[in-house]
């Protein structure tokens, strides 16, 4: 009886069905059932026991025998690398039957020696296992097969992930998502930040399949970031401009080939910002080759490391040189496009060391926008969505698409989505932090950037001579007026304050926002006595 009830809540009797998602849904409905009865069927008997007077003996027996099988339980419980998840709840896992057949169909490999190497563990955002593939199958030859599988569970096939597991080449780890991952806009963490990045630690990226954070570090190498029209590619080059503002130190050089304004809300903070400057770019190129010169005499002369660290930077009084040039064809088209691409190519190959960084950006992905000397050396490549497998693979390098990075693929639905090949690891893909071009996100940080850069002297030379006090430019926005609701003294403030970051200034002084009535409307605002007594007193 008891095997015919364990081949009920099995769905045996569906054990020929070809719909996966249709068996579980079975299994899962009939476990709750399970359950429910014997739940019930356990209280009964309790209460059935407890009113027939049960001797003593039965009952110290069977409350001994719950004691150890709860203490059983609970070590068992509290040894799992994965929380406890009851059977048959909302959004379980799979049986394990489930996904080797799902495994088989997309033929990872072939049905002999096909099984899980762990069981399938419950996720918050989705379920993940090992998959043990058979004798001889390498799992890196699964990689690109992500689609198959998901089309043999009933799933969609941004909700797969892959990764290899380097102690195994034989198992691959398998994680498959509730819901699409990369359907969801990623709030970028340089937002509302009010202290300085470390940019020796790496720029947020965005967020991977699994949703954990993806980290770039610029400083081991030179990036090339490429991608169709519309593709992300400005949000990803964003991204770290911005990291690199907050960082205080580095300084930028911006050089936009297309023109448009897109580095508009940098330009004061970045010590170059040029568009549409062919000769202009070379020079600056020229001069950071000779700032790599004197690094390196620095570095032979110091003794020890070969690199620049953060502490070698403070010793030598030197910062990090971070070049980023958008729209990089109309700079290698240029007549000085042979010199150009000559000395990019010196810095990317040894500029990183002295702490020289490049940064490409470019719409184009044929050789006459990156020449193949030039790519060769960017070893951080970063590909958004390619028209199709030629330009993915001119991004991520031969190969990349027959061994499962393929840029081609990525819907157009997922703008912000691309596939990122950093140097010494596997590429991944991962859904870049969204900065709002045309809101206020870049403004935001730029502000905020502004304002640290001030307060540490890193400023370039002619705007920090001309720098603000922030206190001194609230005051400013008052004009005449000796009360201010705060939208009201935002909005006199302009593009890059916010309710936030005018309590956030004030706060030092112990100046808070407090209801005033102002015109017969009662809102949050500031008095402009206040300002003015704190300003007296620091005269």
């Amino acid at each position: 009886m008891a095997t015919t009830a364990w081949r009920w809540v099995r769905a045996d009797d569906y054990a020929g069905a070809d719909d996966y998602r249709f068996i579980e849904q079975v299994r899962t409905r009939r476990r709750r059932t399970a359950w429910t009865v014997a739940i019930t069927a356990a209280a009964s008997t309790a209460a059935a026991a407890a009113a027939a007077g049960p001797a003593v003996s039965y009952l110290a027996v069977g409350t001994l025998a719950a004691v150890g099988t709860a203490v059983e339980v609970r070590k068992r419980v509290r040894a799992r690398t994965r929380p406890f998840a009851f059977p048959g709840r909302k959004g379980g896992t799979p049986q394990e039957n489930v996904v080797v057949r799902a495994a088989i169909d997309a033929k990872l490999g072939r049905a002999e020696g096909m099984r899980v190497a762990t069981p399938v563990q419950s996720e918050d955002n989705g379920w993940s296992t090992i998959l043990q593939l058979p004798p001889g199958t390498r799992a890196r030859g699964c990689l690109g097969k992500e689609a198959d599988f998901a089309s043999a569970l009933g799933v969609g096939e941004s909700q797969v992930v892959f990764d290899l597991i380097d102690e195994n080449a034989g198992q691959l780890a398998i994680y498959v998502a509730k819901t699409d991952p990369f359907l969801h806009v990623y709030r970028s963490p340089l937002l509302g930040r009010t202290e300085p990045l470390d940019f020796w630690r790496g720029v947020p990226a965005g967020v991977n399949g699994r949703g954990r954070e993806e980290w770039l570090r610029l400083v081991d190498a030179s990036l090339l970031v490429a991608g169709e029209p519309r593709a992300g590619k400005s949000a990803a080059v964003n991204g770290i401009v911005g990291a690199a503002a907050l960082a205080v130190t580095p300084r930028i050089h911006l050089w936009d080939g297309k023109g448009a304004g897109d580095h508009r809300p940098w330009r004061r903070i970045a010590h170059t910002a040029e568009k549409r400057n062919a000769a202009g770019l070379l020079e600056h190129l020229h001069k950071m080759q000779a700032q790599m010169e004197r690094v390196f005499d620095l570095l032979d002369d110091a003794g020890g490391s070969t690199k620049l660290t953060p502490e070698l930077c403070r010793r030598f009084g030197v910062d990090v040189e971070l070049t980023v040039v958008d729209e990089t064809r109309y700079y290698v088209a240029s007549p000085w496009g042979k010199e150009i691409v000559e000395a990019m190519v010196d810095i990317a190959s040894r500029g990183p060391a002295a702490g020289v960084l490049l940064v490409l950006a470019t719409q184009r992905m044929t050789k006459d926008a990156i020449p193949p000397e030039l790519k060769g050396v960017c070893s951080l490549r970063w590909a958004m969505r390619c028209p199709d497998v030629i330009a993915s693979n001119a991004v991520l390098g031969p190969g990349a698409a027959g061994a499962g990075y393929d840029a081609s693929e990525i819907p157009r639905s997922h703008r912000g989505v691309g596939i990122l090949d950093a140097d010494g690891a596997d590429p991944v893909k991962l859904r870049s932090y969204f900065l709002d071009d045309e809101g206020g996100d870049l403004a935001s940080v730029a502000s905020a950037a502004y304002e640290l850069r001030r307060a540490a002297g890193t400023l370039p030379p002619t705007e920090q001579a001309t720098a603000v006090d922030p206190l001194e430019a609230i005051l400013s926005a008052f004009g005449d007026a000796d009360r201010m609701h705060t939208v009201d003294l935002v909005a006199a403030l302009g593009p890059g304050w916010s309710p936030a970051r005018v309590a956030e200034v004030l706060r030092p002084y112990g100046i808070a926002p407090g209801d005033l009535k102002i015109g017969g409307i009662n809102r949050n605002g500031y008095r402009r006595a206040d300002l003015e007594a704190v300003m007296l007193a620091a005269a």
